[in-house]
């Protein structure tokens, strides 16, 4: 099967399994915000279903068992993991710190879990359902699979703006359903684009610089969600978060731009 085919096979599958799941919460008038009982969660599995399903057909138990060794990978540069790890809920501690030094209080810690799509009371378990169903249900395809499959044949650059073009399209029924993305409807609509962008090219550069480990992007991932979009989380820190990402997500653009293809 040629890539062009692969890529379109995981398209099709990534966003069937996923739309087909949240076109049904629509027409059930299910709508997801931190603390409702309902959870977009499980339609964030179809990108790697997708790249497992793919994989299976183009490069049998070989291919899978290299994404499944990628899934579990100890991340190479372990300094540098660490320290992108580390950045968003380091600036998010520091937003609160002056915040605090301002007099504003902390949010209450249940305002922490308070996660869109995790339904209250889940604790410990809710963690691990995010760890699976966002990061690797999302990262397993779009960097682990996707990206992967570009970089041999594209540019960096490119390869990073494809991932984020297909990536952005796919979340368009989570505005229907999730009141945190809902709200973005409009103008504002261009900004969540484009730090859309840029994450792809930060995440894309943690996958890289971390020898390929779909784990060190899953992590990083779901740390800068809860940095971004819990209850306690939204507004300033969420603001000066994102921005940050964004910066760096540009910084790494600009460079892969640049770049000679590798």
């Amino acid at each position: 099967m040629s890539q062009p085919r692969q890529i379109l096979l995981f398209c099709l599958i990534a966003y069937g399994f996923a739309w087909s799941y949240w076109l049904w919460m629509l027409a059930q008038g299910h709508m997801v915000y931190p603390g409702s009982p309902y959870s977009h969660l499980p339609g964030l599995m179809g990108p790697m279903i997708a790249a497992l399903v793919v994989t299976a057909l183009t490069e049998g138990r070989a291919g899978l068992a290299d994404l499944g060794r990628r899934m579990l990978r100890w991340p190479e540069r372990p300094g540098f993991f660490l320290a992108a790890l580390a950045m968003p809920p380091v600036l998010a501690a520091l937003v609160f710190g002056v915040q605090a030094l301002r007099g504003t209080p902390l949010p209450p810690w249940q305002d922490f879990a308070a996660y869109p799509g995790l339904p209250p009371g889940y604790g410990p378990w809710g963690l691990i359902g995010v760890l699976v169903l966002n990061g690797y249900g999302e990262e397993t395809g779009w960097r682990g699979w996707l990206f992967d499959k570009l970089q041999p044949v594209r540019s960096r650059f490119a390869a990073g703006l494809i991932v984020a073009v297909i990536w952005m399209v796919w979340h368009a029924p989570l505005f229907l359903i999730n009141a945190t993305m809902t709200v973005l409807i409009g103008p504002v609509l261009l900004g969540w684009m484009f730090g859309l962008a840029m994450g792809s090219f930060v995440l894309a550069h943690v996958y890289r610089f971390t020898g390929r480990s779909i784990g060190a992007v899953v992590l990083w991932h779901v740390i800068y969600n809860f940095c971004v979009a819990t209850v306690a989380t939204s507004g300033l820190v969420a603001a000066v978060v994102s921005t940050a990402v964004m910066l760096w997500g540009g910084i790494v653009a600009v460079q892969w731009a640049r770049a000679r293809p590798t």
